[in-house]
C-alpha cells in the first residue's frame, strides 16, 4: 500500500479481496484480507512469487500458509506501519473528510435552493412569471430528490468506510499478536513500551520452559504447541492489567512489570513458577498425564541509564544463571 491509492482503487481492490478469498474458502479475517489485498495490488514481487507458487503447487490456498506469509512480510518488520497500516489509514480518513465536506455542502445548498422556491412564490409577479416559476420549482424538486439520492449514497458509503477503517484497526492489534498464544509479538513489544513513562520504575522477567524440546521430541510438536498456549495462560492470569507479556518465540518469554520494582518482579515471577509446576495436563487420546512443566525466569530493572535492550539482556543474563543452577527458580540481577 502506499500513498497513491485513492478510494475507488481501494474498493475495486477490496471487492476482488473478498471474492479471491471466497473462491479459495478462506475466511476473510484482517490478516487474510491485508495479505490477499497486498497480493492483488502487486506491490511486493517476492511476496507475490512466495504466494504464486503455494497456489501453483498446492492448488488451493489456506489460512495458515497466509499466516505465515503476513509474518514474515509485515507483523515483524520494522516499516509495516510506514509501508501498510499508516498510508492505507490516512487514505480511509482523508476519504471520510471529503464525504463530510459534500455532505454539509449538499445541505446548504438545500436551504439556497428552498429560500428561492420561497421568494418566487411569494413574488407580485408571480402570475407572469408562473412558466419560470414552475420550471424552478421543477428543478429545485430534482435537485433535491438528487441531493437525498446522494446523501443515501454518501451514508452508504461512509458506512463501508469506516468498515474498513475498523478492520484496519483490527488488523493492526492482530499484527502486534503472537497467533499461537494471543501474547504480544516483538513487534507489539516494541508498541507496548512506547506507552510507559520511563521515570517510572519498571521491571522485565525473562521466562523461559525448562526442557522443552523434550516434550517436542517425546509428544510431537501438537502438544508441545499446547504446553506453550497453558505457559502463556498461566503468566498472564499472574500480571496486572498495566503489565504485559510477550511471547519472543518458541518456548521463550518476556513479562514486562510496569511500575514494579525487582523485588516485586521477583514475587510475581515466583507465583507464576509455582502455578506452572503445579499445570497437569492430560493427553485425550491414552487419558495419561503429561510430565510436570517447569519454567525458569531471570529478572532485572529498568534502570535511568538503559534502555529496554540492556534491561532486556540483563533479564536472560538472570535467566541463563537460573537454569545453570538447576532450573525451575528465578533469579534476580
Amino acid at each position: 500500500m502506499n500513498t497513491q491509492d485513492t478510494y475507488p482503487s481501494a474498493v475495486k481492490l477490496s471487492e476482488e479481496t473478498i471474492k479471491f478469498l471466497s473462491n479459495y474458502e478462506v475466511a476473510p479475517t484482517p490478516i487474510n484480507f491485508s495479505v490477499i489485498y497486498y497480493y492483488l495490488s502487486k506491490k511486493d514481487e517476492k511476496m507475490n512469487l512466495l504466494l504464486d507458487e503455494y497456489i501453483s503447487w498446492n492448488g488451493s490456498l489456506d489460512a495458515v500458509f497466509i499466516e505465515s506469509i503476513f509474518l514474515e512480510f509485515f507483523s515483524n518488520s520494522e516499516d509495516v506501519e510506514k509501508v501498510f497500516f499508516t498510508p492505507f489509514e490516512n487514505t480511509l480518513t482523508s476519504t471520510i473528510e471529503q464525504l463530510e465536506r459534500q455532505a454539509i455542502n449538499g445541505e446548504q445548498i438545500t436551504k439556497n435552493f428552498k429560500k428561492a422556491d420561497r421568494v418566487l412564490a411569494n413574488s407580485d409577479q408571480a402570475n407572469s412569471l408562473k412558466p419560470l416559476v414552475n420550471f424552478i420549482n421543477s428543478t429545485l424538486i430534482d435537485s433535491q430528490q438528487q441531493h437525498s439520492e446522494l446523501a443515501c449514497e454518501l451514508e452508504k458509503t461512509y458506512k463501508q468506510v469506516n468498515q474498513l477503517k475498523s478492520q484496519l484497526k483490527a488488523s493492526r492489534e492482530e499484527a502486534m499478536r503472537d497467533s499461537l498464544t494471543g501474547l504480544y509479538n516483538r513487534r507489539g513489544c516494541e508498541e507496548k513500551l512506547k506507552d510507559l513513562t520511563l521515570e517510572s520504575t519498571h521491571s522485565s522477567v525473562s521466562i523461559d520452559i525448562d526442557h522443552f524440546k523434550k516434550f517436542n521430541d517425546d509428544f510431537g510438536h501438537t502438544i508441545g504447541d499446547k504446553v506453550i498456549q497453558r505457559v502463556a495462560t498461566t503468566i498472564e492470569e499472574h500480571i496486572s492489567a498495566d503489565d504485559f507479556a510477550v511471547r519472543f518465540g518458541g518456548e521463550e518469554f518476556m513479562v514486562v512489570l510496569a511500575n514494579k520494582t525487582k523485588e516485586e518482579a521477583r514475587n510475581i515471577a515466583e507465583k507464576i513458577r509455582i502455578a506452572i509446576t503445579n499445570l497437569k495436563l492430560k493427553k485425550k487420546n491414552s487419558n495419561t498425564y503429561l510430565p510436570s512443566i517447569s519454567i525458569s525466569a531471570g529478572i532485572a530493572e529498568y534502570q535511568e541509564y538503559q534502555n529496554w535492550k540492556s534491561v532486556f539482556e540483563l533479564a536472560d543474563s538472570a535467566l541463563y544463571q537460573a537454569k545453570h543452577a538447576g532450573r525451575n527458580c528465578c533469579v534476580v540481577l
